[in-house]
């Protein structure tokens, strides 16, 4: 039988309250999420372009966006973050992680531990040898603080470190993961460097890709509740067509967990730019852009992985409009395995890119059908990115052009429980 409770609603534009009696028939996990508010801008300086949002969320919900932006910190990109409670405040003003602003500071990423402490890194024009990038990062704590100044995270400067991805454990130990070019002896490598909470780097660099031919590249990296970690990367030529989505599992102390996986089935043309997000249990999931294989352009497609590292089941379409364009993929997942995959599409929107996701259950279980993330439609809005609390909530964030007034800049979108655990809305 469905149960029923009495509760208060809001009606009519100028918002009476009434009592009002509720029945529902869902099962008493039941859950959904939907827009907590309206979308908001994340930048406040808003003067030429601000983009490539990079975001991170804390176990409650916390959460942290950082960007590069134009000519901010007075020579070409540099790169700022927002703090935001759970509830969508602004904690604090915007603030700078790079202290080096000659050249570009480009390539954002950021992971929060469990606490809120933050890491940013980034990649650095010039700043570890002329003539290349090199990646180097920044910690802060939950407060918004600076822990010392910004450090190297490479070791091996010759040409181009660059693409940084960095994944936190719930107390603070890190992993930043690159692309080098060069120093695996092929094209460009998959390389990593391990830090405790303090900042201290833990063993020296190392490489984390084994076929070595061509080019390695977009690495992403996530980690559980435990601090093992899975890093994923496109390989050029590896699958046996152009590029293909790889992995490499580690346990916490950096030891690698089997070897290198292919994570695509399919193998026709391109499979690029992969992002992974792990449980605390360990299990975990990979998103990518594969191009044809959902009959027209790229789609989205993603491969869930339990704790040992054993796929369950192939991988699968994530994307329903499949007209044209659906790429950039970013992925998300709660504490028990629940995950959310953004993308943006081509025109889905009615006007140019805009930003689309889909929710899914632990077991991989499509939640209602794909959604659209961003209100305001004109022009692109790109790139996006994602992060989740515990509790399932998630935000969103991309950067979208004319919005505020002064080319890209950066806004975001928070979800949350639209239904109580009881079934009632």
């Amino acid at each position: 039988m469905p149960s029923c409770r009495t509760v208060i609603v809001a009606r009519g534009p100028l918002v009476r309250w009434a009592a009002a009696v509720i029945c529902a028939t869902l099962p008493p996990t039941a859950w959904a999420q939907g827009p907590a508010g309206s979308e908001f801008q994340v930048n406040s300086h808003t003067t030429d372009v601000q983009s490539q949002a990079a975001l991170a969320s804390d176990a409650r919900g916390n959460f942290v966006v950082a960007w590069e932006s134009e000519l901010q910190d007075g020579s070409s990109l540099g790169v700022f973050g927002q703090r935001f409670n759970a509830a969508g405040a602004r904690q604090g003003t915007e603030f700078q992680a790079n202290v080096t602003i000659a050249g570009n500071q480009r390539d954002p990423a950021v992971a929060s531990n469990a606490n809120g402490d933050i890491v940013v890194a980034w990649s650095s024009q010039d700043q570890d040898a002329p003539g290349g990038f090199g990646v180097f990062a920044r910690r802060f704590n939950a407060s918004g603080l600076a822990q010392g100044g910004e450090f190297q995270v490479n070791s091996y400067a010759a040409s181009d470190q660059q693409v940084p991805a960095v994944a936190s454990d719930p107390g603070g130990n890190f992993l930043v993961v690159w692309a080098s070019t060069g120093q695996d002896g092929g094209g460009t490598g998959i390389f990593g460097q391990r830090f405790n909470a303090a900042g201290v780097s833990q063993g020296g660099e190392f490489p984390i890709n084994t076929y070595t031919t061509g080019n390695q590249y977009n690495p992403a990296v996530a980690s559980d509740g435990n601090g093992d970690f899975v890093v994923v990367w496109r390989s050029l030529g590896q699958d046996g067509s152009v590029y293909g989505i790889f992995g490499q599992r580690y346990d916490a102390s950096g030891t690698p967990l089997g070897g290198e996986f292919l994570v695509n089935t399919y193998t026709t043309n391109n499979q690029r730019d992969p992002r992974v997000a792990a449980a605390s249990n360990g299990s975990f999931v990979v998103a990518w852009q594969s191009i044809t294989q959902d009959g027209d352009g790229y789609g989205v497609f993603a491969r869930r992985y339990d704790a040992s590292g054993a796929p369950q089941g192939g991988e699968f379409q994530v994307n329903a409009h499949t007209t044209s364009y659906q790429g950039r993929v970013d992925v998300a997942s709660d504490a028990r395995g629940n995950f959310v995959v953004v993308w943006h599409s081509s025109y889905q929107d009615g006007s140019s890119l805009g930003v689309f996701g889909r929710r899914y259950d632990a077991s991989g279980t499509p939640q209602g059908i794909e959604f659209q993330v961003n209100s305001y439609t004109s022009n692109h809005q790109r790139n996006p990115a994602v992060a989740s609390a515990s509790d399932e909530n998630f935000v969103v964030a991309w950067h979208s052009s004319d919005q505020d007034a002064s080319s890209y800049g950066v806004f975001g979108q928070r979800y949350g429980d639209l239904i109580f655990r009881d079934g009632f809305e």
